[in-house]
């Protein structure tokens, strides 16, 4: 059964963060350390398996007991009381904080890169990222045009994106998404306002005019020449259909961060909250569960993510080696491309990935068109899996291929109704046949992931197959039978 580290506190190691150093054993000899957690965790359940209360949470109090930082995003609204509980358990409350409307943690995404940003070229294309990020998670919502219109349409909008932040950069204006949406819709739209010299009257043009006045490097003036051909020549030569779905690719984000709950809590004048604080050993809670705000719940934390992510992927771990994590269950409908990206320097960074979801399909569908090679990567890399009781096709092949076959014996034989096939074995001629063959199959059976206990009363325990890359377990195998505890045993 697995076991987790006890609360009462131990003598500290000369290293409290020591990759190896063990959070909890799957079974007695099979641990899973500070190292192991850094390559990431990826848990698979259907519906009533145990993954939340067993797997997810063990790990989760696991990290917490070891002092990690760390940030739970939120799907359900009992998420908060969830992980609010198991930071109690961890005897951590001192260091949880929610964020959410009715509390007072504030964040201000674009001046947080600001602050960080070593180049204004750096600070022009991470933006652009970000808002290109946000609207892969709202083109999930839509039709998809599919295939090479998709990718064209995207990459304009990451140009127009781009082209729209230099102007501000450039400009002095301050860097803001109602200011970046206001340089995407008042752009010039036709060669007749260029020529009629309508354009200098909007607040694109205004910020065009300011952006070429203003002093600037050889450099940043060559980028800057291409950012003016582009608003004067490029843009209003686009087909007005082109041009709108373009434009729309990039200001239905920025539309949805410019407003109510979005605009308040990412871009407020006064922030109290940073990714740093996890360095320090901060818990945060985004309580914004998606199954409640919805469209705006996934944006708010899907930009929290990022920047979260940002921040892990830049932070010198030689000054602060505090291990981090960011942690969430049904964590399809957070994912975005760029997880996989981050998930695959996630160790460098001491940060733990922790994603639970149903099934592989249900992270094909949620991911989109073009979705198999994304979630496959994104799997690749987080080098723990965990599959509780399972029925998805696609995951139980999943899961054997991952563990893999191996050589088995196979008895074979022939008899008549009333013969002993088996004679032959010992000698005796019955005139009937028998033997044995080598097969290669696979270690896992469709019957073995179906058969997993699901947990709850009376025994509140659940069971899982546990498998981690370049492992061996005391069983000599590569995954071994893990039975989880539903609720963390106090020490």
């Amino acid at each position: 059964m697995i076991r987790l580290l006890p609360r009462r506190k131990p003598q500290p190691p000369a290293d409290p963060w020591d990759p190896s150093r063990t959070l909890l054993e799957w079974t007695p000899g099979a641990p899973w350390t500070i190292g192991d957690s850094f390559m990431g965790a990826g848990i698979l359940g259907v519906t009533g398996s145990g993954k939340t209360s067993g797997s997810l949470a063990a790990l989760s109090l696991g990290m917490l007991r070891a002092g990690y930082g760390g940030r739970y995003l939120t799907v359900k609204p009992e998420d908060r009381q969830t992980y609010t509980d198991q930071v109690r358990a961890a005897g951590r409350l001192d260091d949880l904080m929610i964020f959410s409307p009715d509390h007072l943690l504030r964040y201000n995404f674009i001046q947080d890169e600001i602050d960080h940003a070593e180049s204004t070229t750096g600070l022009i294309e991470i933006l652009t990222a970000l808002v290109m990020t946000v609207s892969e998670l709202m083109e999930r919502s839509g039709p998809s045009s599919g295939g090479d219109n998709e990718r064209y349409f995207r990459m304009e909008g990451a140009r127009l994106g781009r082209n729209s932040v230099t102007v501000l950069v450039y400009s002095g204006e301050p860097v803001t998404i109602p200011n970046l949406h206001a340089i995407i819709v008042s752009a010039p739209r036709s060669m007749e306002q260029i020529q009629s010299g309508e354009w200098r009257n909007t607040y694109c043009g205004a910020c065009l005019q300011k952006a070429d006045e203003a002093d600037k490097t050889p450099s940043q003036a060559a980028d800057f020449d291409q950012t003016l051909s582009y608003f004067l020549r490029e843009w209003p030569a686009f087909s007005s259909r082109t041009r709108s779905v373009v434009q729309s690719t990039v200001t239905s984000p920025t539309d949805m961060l410019s407003r109510g709950a979005a605009r308040d809590m990412l871009s407020s004048p006064k922030p109290n909250v940073s990714p740093s604080m996890m360095y320090d050993g901060k818990i945060i809670i985004a309580d914004f569960p998606v199954l409640v705000y919805r469209e705006v719940g996934q944006l708010i934390q899907v930009v929290l993510k990022y920047m979260w992510q940002r921040a892990h992927s830049r932070r010198d771990v030689t000054k602060n080696p505090r291990p981090t994590f960011i942690m969430a269950d049904e964590a399809h409908l957070l994912l975005v491309e760029q997880d996989h990206i981050f998930q695959s320097t996630a160790r460098s960074s001491r940060t733990a990935c922790v994603y639970a979801t149903q099934t592989v399909s249900g992270l094909l569908d949620a991911l989109g068109a073009n979705a198999e090679p994304k979630v496959h990567s994104l799997l690749a890399n987080l080098q723990t899996s965990i599959c509780h009781q399972q029925t998805d096709i696609r995951t139980i092949e999943y899961m054997q291929q991952l563990i893999g076959r191996s050589r088995q014996l196979v008895m074979s034989g022939n008899q008549d109704r009333d013969a002993n096939w088996l004679a032959p074995l010992f000698g005796v001629d019955t005139g009937q046949s028998s033997g044995f063959s080598e097969t290669w199959e696979h270690e896992l059976q469709a019957a073995d992931l179906n058969s997993l206990a699901r947990g709850g009363p009376p025994q509140c325990v659940t069971e899982a197959i546990v498998y981690q890359g370049g492992k061996a377990f005391p069983n000599g195998r590569n995954w071994t039978r893990a039975v989880i505890p539903q609720e963390p045993r106090r020490a």
